[in-house]
């Protein structure tokens, strides 16, 4: 990408969207355009294709979807499957239509895998077994997204990439607490407890592991693959280490700095035991790729205070 590049940043107001127009805006870049669902409606093929027919990008970041933890996933996983495929299908073809040159990045998710794998995960894990039921719509969704990615390569000669991060968090996150990720949920019931002088209680057993890839991490790496990848092999995002939940929970309960009781609802679901992504490719790639621990990226949210506000609030 050269600095005056035409970029468009689709769910760019999102976790991951923002954090790769931060990572856009440090690097100088000049021309980034973020339309909001209210401009292009991603399940709108018409939408879609009129602003990819007046603006033809020369780079899109397509992080945008419909997303959300075990919860969301469990109770709307036909929503889930219907909106993420319809997305990244609905602008494949608008690309090939009206702008064959613009570059794809098409950011999935490492719950493509089966549930059951060797550890750490590589990207040749993809389609090789049953998927985890509590996120089978999205992983469907997201398992098409990269397919679809790849067949419009072979047939159309798009330049499409596909990167599948593992679990993120970071500024701007979503901390609902019946339908966001495990992270910026227990960030917030910490904050709402050490406030409040309450208890948290937490799903599972708390000794599944998980990675945590902090979101601007993440879009460094995307931006450098944008630059300088151009493959239909996937390539993992994570950091290549994990923590049980329940050492995630205390060094989130450590760095907000409460003393709140923490109890485990075992009749509630775990989702997968282990889910740590090989990061080989992405380092052969990038080797300078180096993402910040849990506790680093955790006290950089609390050192917000604007973040610290809205987490409260929300």
């Amino acid at each position: 990408m050269e600095k005056n590049s035409k970029i468009a940043v689709l769910g760019g107001s999102g976790l991951l969207g923002s954090a790769v127009k931060k990572v856009l805006n440090k690097q100088g870049f000049e021309s980034i355009h973020s339309p909001r669902s209210s401009e292009i409606d991603l399940l709108e093929k018409s939408r879609i294709e009129d602003y990819l027919e007046a603006e033809r990008p020369e780079n899109i970041f397509m992080v945008a979807g419909l997303v959300g933890g075990i919860l969301g996933n469990n109770t709307r996983p036909a929503d889930f499957l219907y909106q993420n495929s319809m997305m990244i299908l609905n602008l494949l073809e608008g690309i090939r239509k009206f702008s064959p040159k613009s570059k794809l990045l098409f950011t999935g998710s490492t719950c493509i895998y089966p549930k059951e794998n060797p550890q750490p995960i590589n990207e040749d894990r993809f389609m090789c077994g049953k998927l985890e039921e509590t996120n089978k719509g999205y992983a469907v969704a997201k398992g098409l997204g990269i397919v679809a990615c790849q067949l419009y390569r072979k047939q159309h000669g798009l330049d499409t990439i596909c990167a599948m991060p593992t679990n993120m968090y970071g500024l701007n996150d979503t901390y609902d607490l019946e339908n966001g990720h495990m992270i910026p949920g227990l960030i917030k019931k910490f904050l709402v407890a050490k406030r409040d002088n309450g208890k948290v209680t937490l799903w599972g057993s708390g000794n599944p592991r998980r990675e945590a890839l902090y979101s601007e991490d993440c879009a460094n790496a995307l931006v450098y693959l944008m630059e300088n990848y151009s493959s239909e092999k996937i390539v993992n995002i994570g950091t290549g280490y994990d923590y049980s939940i329940k050492e995630i929970a205390e060094i989130i309960k450590g760095e907000t700095g409460g003393e709140c009781k923490i109890e485990w609802d075992s009749s509630r679901p775990d989702g997968t035991f282990e889910k740590r992504t090989d990061i080989f490719r992405l380092k052969e790639i990038y080797s300078e790729f180096n993402p910040r621990s849990l506790k680093e990226g955790v006290r950089e949210i609390l050192d917000n205070k604007r973040e610290v506000e809205r987490i409260l609030q929300d």
